[in-house]
C-alpha cells in the first residue's frame, strides 16, 4: 500500500506560501520532492520527524512570519502547541491539495535541448556557474529582504492599531502575527509578541484584543 501523498504546489497557494519557500525549507529538512507533470509531490508523513509534512511546513512559514528565520524549525524543536495548530489547520483543508495516487507511473524520456552546456567546454561552463551564483544571490538577497519587509509590515500596523486605539479581532490580530483564530483565542489576558502586550476585552461573547506597547 503507497503512503498518502500531498501536491506541494497546491498546498503553497492554499496556504498563500511562496514555492521557493516551501522548496528550500525542504531541501533543509531533507524532505524529497518527486516532480510529476507540472506537479510537485512529497510524502504527506515525514516518518523522521514523526509528523505531518504540512503541517511542518505551515509550522516554518509561520515561525518565517514571526521572526523573518526558521531556526526552531532546523533545530527540529517544534513548540507543541503551535504545531498542533499548524496540524489542525492543515487536516481541515488537506483534501484541497491532497494528491491523487496512481498505480500506474508515468514514465517521461528527458531530451537534451539544443542549447545545452557541453561540460567538454570548461571556458562555457564557468562562466555559466558564475552567472548562477549571481543570480542565485540575487534571489536569496531578495527572499530574505521580503521575509524582513513582512516582519516590519506586522509591527507597523500593531503600532498603527494602537496608536488609532483599535480593538482587533481573533482573526485580525492572528493574520497580523500568522497564528490562527483558534491560537489567539487561547492566549490568556496580557500575553506579549513582536514587542507588544495584548489586553483581552469582552464585548459580550466577543472576544477582542486592545494592543499597547510594553
Amino acid at each position: 500500500m503507497k503512503s498518502s501523498q500531498i501536491n506541494l504546489t497546491t498546498f503553497g497557494s492554499t496556504f498563500k506560501i511562496p514555492f521557493n519557500f516551501l522548496r528550500s525549507t525542504c531541501r533543509i529538512l531533507d524532505i524529497e520532492i518527486i516532480k510529476s507533470g507540472n506537479d510537485h509531490i512529497v510524502a504527506l508523513h515525514n516518518q523522521s520527524l514523526d509528523k505531518d509534512n504540512d503541517a511542518v511546513l505551515l509550522y516554518a512559514f509561520t515561525e518565517s512570519r514571526l521572526t523573518g528565520k526558521i531556526e526552531t524549525t532546523k533545530k527540529r524543536q517544534f513548540n507543541e502547541d503551535e504545531i498542533n495548530h499548524c496540524k489542525q489547520e492543515a487536516e481541515e483543508k488537506r483534501h484541497l491539495y491532497k494528491y491523487p495516487i496512481n498505480e500506474t507511473t508515468e514514465t517521461r524520456l528527458v531530451v537534451k535541448p539544443k542549447d545545452a552546456i557541453n561540460v567538454s567546454s570548461s571556458s562555457d561552463l564557468n562562466f555559466r556557474k558564475e552567472d548562477f551564483i549571481s543570480i542565485l544571490s540575487e534571489v536569496i538577497g531578495r527572499s530574505v529582504a521580503n521575509q524582513s519587509r513582512s516582519v516590519l509590515n506586522a509591527q507597523e500596523e500593531l503600532h498603527n492599531a494602537m496608536e488609532k486605539k483599535w480593538l482587533l479581532t481573533n482573526e485580525q490580530l492572528g493574520a497580523l502575527l500568522g497564528m490562527s483564530k483558534h491560537t489567539i483565542g487561547s492566549k490568556s489576558d496580557g500575553w506579549v509578541r513582536l514587542g507588544f502586550k495584548y489586553a483581552k476585552v469582552k464585548e459580550g461573547s466577543i472576544t477582542l484584543w486592545r494592543v499597547s506597547q510594553y
